[in-house]
């Protein structure tokens, strides 16, 4: 039985109960074996095909600790590249993340890329970080929001740079940035990568509303039930950056103003999939699955914008216990809580101070950091999508920050107030003024959860 099914009774189960402290061990192979569900045009299943794959090897572990002033915080980082199961498409990975310190603050940075150019938009990018942070700390301390907002700025600007050589048209990447500076966090993003921080003294007021899940919350509760997750109220997640997406009311205006519309695919049958995507008026590109990033200029023209949404968490001594920055490889299947137990509960067992992945055949938390232990999951748990939805196995990176090193204490709380509302864009927009993109007009491996598209017979 390989990683990706989970059957309670089986010898093979890659969940088990220590008998001396009752605690679930996770355990991951590196390879697995699916039962891929075949349907017909009503969505009934009528067959399944069985495939076997060896699971991609990590191409970042890092486990360090940073001094920042008079304390130490551990800082994990875990890139796992994603993969065609049924090994069709040589897929390259467009995910990398980076922690740096200095005496006074540190930065996280996570980028995932997407087009043809996304991984060499994302090397440029991490690069432009090193540097701009080395040479800017002091304008960061002034005005954390300036500092952020012209990082941005910086890194969409190298990826314009002809001398770079990148073909910036139909490739792009998102971004999350968090800083840490005197007591306080200070967070930026575009596009859809996330972060979160895990607490048990949620402020009045969030920074960010939480992400809305929509048509995936039944299929995530299912897998959760399947890897036996558990969410306690004593531990929260509050969600430091908002999703930046094409269906977002503000979002939309922005891009209809612009002479854009936002859609979701239709396939050959005229059934809505995936999710809604950003086209020019009247033609079948970009097709991007967000409203903000880095790059993509021929989403600009529509009215994507590489413009952050910035915020501000100030943390609240003791009951503030660690930072998580993913892509959506990670919060595509696990929702915000989801990943902060996870993390709470396998943070202290997981190795620190490693900087190379195991090479034993079981990832654990006896080998692993915990940020590679988040991917592994994150991985399993794409096994279960692939199994119903017969896609593509996402990119999967992250970082965490563990901001101390003690058990929550119990603080209840409930969930501070929502800046403000959402409104579904069924209620916005009358899809019947707009030209619809199907499914043969364009080239998309994943078309539910693919974050681009690519039109066909268009030189572009």
């Amino acid at each position: 039985m390989g990683c990706g099914t989970i059957t309670t009774n089986s010898k093979k189960d890659l969940i088990t109960k220590d008998s001396t402290n009752g605690i679930l061990n996770r355990e991951y192979l590196r390879n697995a074996t699916l039962k891929i569900k075949q349907r017909n045009t009503k969505g009934v299943v009528v067959a399944t095909e069985t495939i076997k794959f060896d699971c991609t090897e990590p191409i970042l572990t890092s486990s360090q600790k940073l001094e920042v002033g008079p304390k130490s915080y551990w800082a994990s980082a875990c890139v796992i590249p994603g993969l065609d199961p049924h090994g069709e498409i040589n897929k390259k990975c467009q995910d990398f993340c980076l922690f740096l310190n200095d005496e006074n603050s540190f930065i996280v940075a996570l980028f995932d890329g997407h087009g043809a150019e996304g991984e060499r938009v994302v090397d440029v990018c991490s690069e432009t970080v090193e540097d701009f942070y080395e040479a800017h700390k002091s304008d960061f301390v002034k005005n954390p929001n300036l500092f952020l907002t012209e990082l941005t700025k910086q890194c969409d600007h190298e990826i314009r740079n002809s001398a770079r050589g990148i073909n910036a048209q139909n490739s792009g990447c998102t971004a999350v940035f968090v800083c840490f500076f005197n007591g306080s966090l200070y967070c930026a993003s575009v596009g859809d990568s996330r972060a979160i921080v895990a607490t048990s003294h949620p402020p009045e007021i969030l920074p960010a509303p939480p992400a809305i899940i929509g048509e995936d919350r039944k299929l995530l509760e299912e897998v959760k039930e399947r890897r036996r997750s558990f969410v306690s109220p004593l531990l929260q997640a509050v969600q430091l950056t908002r999703d930046q997406k094409p269906d977002d009311p503000d979002e939309l205006a922005r891009i209809t103003k612009c002479g854009g519309r936002v859609q979701q695919l239709v396939d050959e049958y005229g059934n809505k999939i995936g999710p809604y995507r950003v086209w020019e008026m009247n033609s079948n590109g970009p097709g991007l699955a967000m409203s903000r990033s880095i790059g993509d200029l021929r989403g600009q023209r529509v009215g994507v914008i590489s413009t952050p949404v910035c915020t501000k968490y100030d943390l609240f001594g003791e009951l503030d216990y660690f930072i998580v920055a993913a892509s959506d490889g990670v919060w595509d299947v696990l929702e915000n809580d989801d990943v902060a137990h996870f993390v709470e509960f396998y943070r202290g067992k997981c190795v620190k101070g490693v900087d190379t992945h195991t090479d034993q055949k079981i990832v654990n938390p006896e080998n692993a950091c915990i940020a590679q232990l988040l991917c592994e999951e994150a991985r399993v748990r794409w096994h279960t999508i692939v199994e119903e939805e017969d896609v593509m196995i996402d990119d999967i990176s992250c970082v965490i920050i563990e901001l101390n090193q003690s058990k929550f204490n119990i603080d209840l709380k409930e969930h501070g107030k929502i800046p403000d509302t959402f409104t579904p864009i069924s209620n916005l927009l009358d899809d019947n003024t707009l030209k619809i993109t199907s499914l043969p007009e364009i080239e998309v491996r994943d078309p539910r959860r693919g974050s681009f598209v690519v039109e066909k017979l268009e030189n572009i």
